[in-house]
């Protein structure tokens, strides 16, 4: 598995633990810069994420990453041959901004792809990939609709995600041959993991029991929970790479410092099944 860099935080104020300002663009050179140095190889970005798919090419001029970008959510107004079109030029406008680093498009919206629509939409996109020498994946938050997708689509990449609290991509590809490309996000449930206890709580209070359990692990563990959750990741089987976002170069730093040095532990006993604690959309009605 190795580490990628998500680039949300570039480009939106982004998770509860987040800084409520923005990077100059200085800044983020500095880090692509260190973050290439030592070995990181990926980027992870997408058109919504505020204006930074548009900066990236240029922030990353010289730098060989490897960028995972993502076709939005398509509007629920289009029928099947717009809808592939509209998906078409998204994917189009994405390989323009990004040029030749782009090496694979996820489907923002898993559901995208289920249905009649879902078809055309893919078999059109199929086609551009081949041409174009990129892979094709979604992104989703329910592994067995990831799953399904994969059986039914045959994807080349998949985004899925999974840390302490939600296992569930440990097993998600279990028993498929060729195993697709499996990529990590969450890693620390959107900063959750490595909020107080106290703070964490109050943005999910069904996870109040989870995040007990975690908090004790961690101090058994006598780790940080920034260490802590990098080892349970990486004891994940089947996956890639792990992407994770920073807000600065000091997170950069220690991030990268904590990678190199942990090493993997297996914790199913930390594993949570309540939707309301290990997804972020249903927090707020949590």
């Amino acid at each position: 598995m190795e580490l990628a860099l998500g680039t949300v935080q570039f480009g939106l104020v982004y998770g509860p633990s987040g800084v409520k300002q923005l990077l100059p663009n200085r800044d983020i050179r500095a880090i692509l810069e260190l973050a290439f140095e030592r070995g990181v190889s990926i980027l992870d970005t997408a058109p919504v994420y505020g204006d930074i798919e548009s900066r990236l090419g240029l922030l990353c001029d010289g730098l060989e990453f490897r960028i995972v970008s993502k076709i939005p959510p398509l509007p629920n107004d289009l029928d099947d041959a717009k809808a592939a079109r509209w998906a078409l030029d998204s994917a189009q406008s994405s390989r323009s901004r990004l040029g030749r680093k782009l090496y694979a498009l996820l489907f923002h919206r898993a559901e995208d792809l289920l249905g009649v629509r879902g078809e055309t939409v893919w078999s059109a996109l199929t086609n551009w990939g081949a041409r174009e020498n990129i892979l094709l994946g979604v992104s989703g938050y329910d592994p067995e609709l990831v799953r399904s997708l994969f059986e039914t689509r045959r994807l080349s990449i998949a985004q899925l995600p999974g840390n302490a609290l939600d296992q569930r991509i440990g097993t998600v590809f279990a028993g498929i041959q060729p195993t697709p490309a499996l990529h990590l996000r969450s890693a620390f449930l959107q900063g959750l993991l490595l909020l107080p206890i106290e703070a964490a709580i109050r943005i999910a209070p069904a996870a109040n029991a989870a995040l007990q359990q975690w908090h004790h692990w961690v101090e058994a563990q006598k780790v940080t929970p920034l260490r802590g959750a990098l080892s349970i990741v990486k004891a994940f089987k089947d996956v890639a790479a792990c992407v994770v976002g920073i807000d600065n170069m000091a997170q950069l730093t220690e991030l990268l410092n904590a990678w190199r040095e942990v090493r993997a532990i297996s914790a199913s006993e930390l594993a949570c099944g309540d939707l309301r604690s290990i997804d972020p959309r249903l927090w707020a009605n949590s």
